[in-house]
């Protein structure tokens, strides 16, 4: 499936068309209604008042629409005929529920879209799926009425939530659940997100709702879309973006390159409508950075932060996609590392209270009221896991497993 241009629809109004110009730049065009200040931009590194935009910044948007997942990316060309190394073939293919409230879609299907065409069908095999998935990085991404895509490097797929029973949402229609079985090389992987995602809200920190469910044989964690909302009977999108595709860069990792907390920081006072927004957003994005080292979660980068967007409105969106690796044990000499620095490392078992008091000098916050806050979340931390472990059936043993070796390496940590 070759496309040489996308009609892009957000909340189903037709807003921007992207097309592939000369020498194969991607040029991303809004249409005069939308090329105003004040609407929602599809993201913060094309603001609509701008108009147009050609080359690297659309290239990095679309891409960031997309898993980072070579093999799953194969998998989705060969199952649709489309170029890999294409977005603009890939998401004509599977760019009908995108993170966010964007829609790509060929010019001639843009009605069908906005009348929301589809159906829900009856997800009767979820267990083989996940059966699947254990054992090809392929399989989350080879069904061929999928027409969805969500960045990110893990397997997974979605659902719709509807009467207490699952199903496919095929055609344009929304999924409000995403289902992922875990990274399959670290024991117990997806037990560990959702403990680590349910400690952060018994915390008070915002975060996305998840489960540790059972699909038959198979168990998954299953994460509540926070960019989808039930209204007036209807399942609506909410616009967001990760922060790499808000701030324009490819790179994730600041340690490649990619962006780091001052950088996220700026955007974000940047970006907010006005002081309070701006504030709000940095302390809970601070809070994140926090419980991610108190939690030794490796994966805090820029592509697992998302602001969402709302007309002039910009926030910071609940947390997603944190985990602890606190459960494994270290390979001699390899220190537990962090995907952005605290005050110059990014080893996080040598963060302390003195990091936290420096880094608020840096982003010009009170740093002992990160030092504090840091303390809070470490004296919290092991009562919520222990919490979010006992709210969990645990009848393969997975949970009296994972907290033996996670609960003793929880104390003292971050201060």
């Amino acid at each position: 499936m070759s496309a040489r241009a996308l009609a892009v629809l957000l909340h189903g109004e037709h807003v921007a068309d992207v097309e592939r110009v000369r020498r194969g730049e991607l040029r991303l065009t809004y249409l005069a209604d939308a090329a105003r200040s004040g609407t929602t931009p599809l993201s913060l590194s094309l603001p609509p008042e701008v108009g147009r935009f050609t080359g690297a910044v659309v290239s990095r948007y679309l891409w960031g629409l997309l898993p980072e997942n070579g093999q799953a990316l194969a998998a989705v060309a060969r199952q649709h005929g489309a170029d890999p190394h294409d977005p603009l073939s890939l998401l004509a293919a599977i760019g009908l529920d995108c993170a966010g409230a964007v829609q790509l879609t060929p010019a001639d299907a843009i009605e069908s879209v906005r009348q929301r065409d589809g159906s829900l069908e009856p997800a009767r095999d979820v267990e083989h799926r996940l059966a699947q998935m254990r054992l090809s990085d392929e399989a989350s991404w080879t069904m061929a009425e999928d027409h969805w895509s969500l960045g990110g490097t893990q397997q997974k797929f979605t659902l719709r939530s509807s009467e207490g029973r699952w199903f496919y949402p095929r055609g344009s229609l929304p999924s409000t659940h995403i289902v992922k079985p875990g990274v399959r090389t670290a024991r117990h992987q997806a037990l560990l997100e959702h403990l680590s995602m349910r400690a952060a809200s018994l915390l008070g920190l915002a975060a996305a709702s998840t489960g540790y469910l059972d699909f038959g044989s198979e168990r998954a964690i299953v994460v509540e879309r926070f960019d989808r909302v039930a209204h007036d009977g209807e399942i609506r999108r909410v616009h967001q973006e990760d922060l790499c595709q808000a701030l324009g860069v490819e790179e994730k990792y600041e340690s490649l390159g990619g962006p780091g907390v001052l950088a996220v920081v700026g955007l974000l006072r940047a970006a907010a409508a006005t002081a309070r927004q701006a504030e709000a957003s940095v302390a809970a994005f601070l809070d994140g950075v926090i419980y991610n080292v108190v939690i030794a979660a490796p994966d805090a980068h820029a592509r697992n932060f998302s602001v969402v967007l709302d007309g002039g409105d910009v926030s910071l969106a609940p947390l997603y996609d944190v985990a602890t690796g606190l459960a494994y044990a270290r390979r001699p000499g390899h220190p537990r590392l962090g995907s952005m620095s605290v005050s110059g490392t990014y080893d996080l078992d040598e963060v302390d209270g003195d990091s936290w008091r420096r880094l608020g000098d840096t982003v010009a916050v009170d740093g002992d009221r990160l030092a504090q806050r840091a303390e809070s979340l470490r004296d919290g931390a092991t009562a919520a896991f222990e919490k979010a472990a006992g709210e969990i059936d645990d009848w393969d043993g997975g949970v009296r497993d994972v907290m033996a070796r996670l609960a003793p390496r929880l104390v003292g940590r971050g201060t």
